[in-house]
């Protein structure tokens, strides 16, 4: 694909749009989903599975009028253990992989890189979760007109 099919390809994207293709991604696999700061999760979360998405932020820009946008995605997903914690966080990892494509498949979207997901130290919020955090670089391309 060439670089002007790509740009044809993907739609004008801001921070709104982009977290609400992550809220669809999120809410398809049956997570409560909310967006704000960390501090916010503890008083905010109170039903599981839940995500939480950090502000999307401007990791690299190109161009002054048409270009890319790179946005640096975190999602923390979150579930109470069960019996098995190991399963549980299993589980989560796989949905947030399958959070991973599912915004890459997203006409909006022009690639997905950096996907990182890692096991969170503690939890976000009193109840103890379990949660996994991702991480990924989403490009998307701008025109200002």
């Amino acid at each position: 694909m060439t670089l002007e099919q790509s740009q044809a390809s993907c739609q004008q994207i801001d921070s709104k749009k982009l977290t609400a293709i992550v809220h669809q991604a999120v809410t398809a696999r049956g997570y409560s989903f909310h967006t704000g700061e960390e501090r916010l999760a503890n008083g905010t979360v109170r039903l599981y599975p839940a995500a939480w998405l950090l502000p999307p932020e401007v990791r690299r820009k190109t161009g002054r009028r048409e270009g890319e946008v790179t946005w640096r995605l975190t999602l923390h997903l979150m579930s109470l253990p069960d019996t098995q914690p190991s399963s549980t966080w299993q589980s989560i990892e796989d949905d947030a992989l399958k959070v991973a494509t599912a915004l890459s498949d997203s006409p909006e979207v022009c690639s997905v890189s950096a996907i990182r997901c890692t096991s969170s130290r503690g939890s976000l919020t009193v109840h103890g979760e379990t949660s996994v955090t991702l991480t990924c670089d989403v490009t998307t391309w701008y025109v200002i007109n």
